[in-house]
């Protein structure tokens, strides 16, 4: 079976007048604005309906300047079968127009409508994430598993018109969240799982006339994408979203950035105790052999925040922490578009880290000290993303941005302008 698979999946990427990049394709911009060369996607999550009284919908989406927008979530049913996490999110819900009596709405009626104000937008389902990740390993255990999954998941994909699979399995064989089913050989199953599903894309392709695109999400520190055999999913992928952010958290015993483009010297762990960075993470996977072209660096559109932070040296930033404020998001965590009040407090300065190319605030007043991605460092991971001939940038995720989008167009200025 594994070598039908492998010999399938040879003889179908050898057909070559099929596989379109989207990432090549330019999109049509009004005069005088830059296209994009390269990725730039975003993740828009199902629960959004739910989020601000369901003011930023589907159709909020800002598609123009997307080239690839991923729907989270998409779940694995107690038959191991690509399902809808939320069906009311999904199928039910009245966008404005809709009428009770027709049989889809929600927002799979909506996704593909944004592709009237984007005929390049490449929509892809994300199966899995933090919370969905469980049924992964039953999945993923025999020949079995493996098929109904794949036939399941592109029956699901070509149902709501989506243009490819992302699986983002969080994590094989340990670690996840509580509850999750893992198993010693879910690396090698995980791999075994990706080869039948590229080549029941393949498949497809030839069938439907038109390319399918398969991506994974994967982690950033080595402690985790250790758990997954790399060099034997890329050739495999056509991207890869690479999570390169909280590299600190409520947890973490210093307040310091979530995701720096660089590590610092001024890190007091030293860069070889604690060398997690976007960049390190970027070399660390070339270095396992992924082409730069297929690497898409994550850049996080919330910020954490930690309380009972002393001045020091740095005005709060590597100083121990002590727990997180009141009056956040769950663990410390704002969204951006939360941290108006705080920009524009005289209690709230703001700083940049010149050696790490990330973002902090400090209230020496109250000790709060606050990790977060602002337009400055978005650019300067756009424009590294550029520079370093990457696969593009991805947000997580597009709701969590300012109304104006400062962080999406910062990221796409970084992009398109040197």
């Amino acid at each position: 079976m594994k070598q039908r698979i492998l010999v399938l999946i040879m003889a179908l990427l050898a057909l070559s007048s099929l596989r379109v990049d989207a990432q090549t394709e330019a999109q049509e911009t009004p005069p005088g604005v830059p296209q994009l060369t390269t990725r730039l996607l975003s993740y828009y999550s199902y629960y959004n309906i739910y989020e601000q009284a369901g003011t930023f919908l589907v159709t909020s989406v800002p598609v123009e300047r997307l080239t690839h927008l991923h729907y989270a979530s998409v779940g694995i049913s107690a038959t191991g079968q690509c399902e809808s996490v939320d069906e009311y999110a999904d199928t039910e819900y009245l966008y404005p127009g809709d009428r009770t009596a027709e049989r889809l709405r929600g927002n799979f009626k909506q996704l593909p409508i944004l592709r009237q104000r984007n005929p390049e937008l490449q929509i892809i389902m994300s199966v899995g994430g933090w919370e969905n990740s469980g049924r992964f390993s039953d999945a993923a255990l025999t020949d079995e598993s493996r098929t109904r999954f794949v036939q399941s998941c592109i029956a699901f994909m070509r149902q709501y018109s989506f243009d490819g699979i992302e699986i983002d399995w969080r994590y094989p064989v340990e670690g996840g969240r509580a509850g999750n089913i893992t198993r010693p050989e879910d690396t090698a199953n995980l791999t075994l799982l990706m080869q039948a599903l590229r080549a029941g894309l393949e498949e497809t392709s030839l069938d439907d006339d038109r390319r399918y695109l398969l991506t994974m999400t994967l982690p950033a520190v080595e402690g985790l994408y250790r758990l997954y055999d790399v060099e034997a999913l890329h050739p495999l992928l056509d991207y890869i979203n690479l999570m390169t952010f909280d590299f600190e958290g409520a947890w973490s015993s210093l307040a310091a950035h979530i995701a720096p483009l660089y590590s610092s010297e001024r890190d007091p762990r030293g860069v070889t105790q604690n060398p997690v960075s976007v960049d390190g993470s970027v070399t660390a996977y070339l270095n396992m052999g992924v082409p730069a072209d297929k690497l898409v660096i994550g850049v996080p559109f919330y910020a954490q925040a930690w309380q009972n932070v002393r001045a020091g040296r740095l005005f709060g930033l590597y100083q121990a922490t002590g727990g997180v404020p009141s009056g956040t998001r769950a663990d410390g965590r704002l969204y951006y578009r939360d941290l108006n009040p705080l920009l524009t407090s005289a209690d709230y300065v703001r700083y940049f880290d010149d050696m790490a190319l990330a973002s902090w605030m400090y209230n020496a007043r109250r000790n709060i000290a606050v990790s977060y991605e602002s337009p400055e460092s978005a650019r300067a991971k756009g424009s590294y993303a550029r520079t370093a001939g990457l696969g593009g940038v991805m947000a997580w995720e597009v709701s969590f941005d300012a109304p104006t989008f400062d962080l999406l167009n910062a990221i796409y200025q970084g992009l398109t302008q040197p």
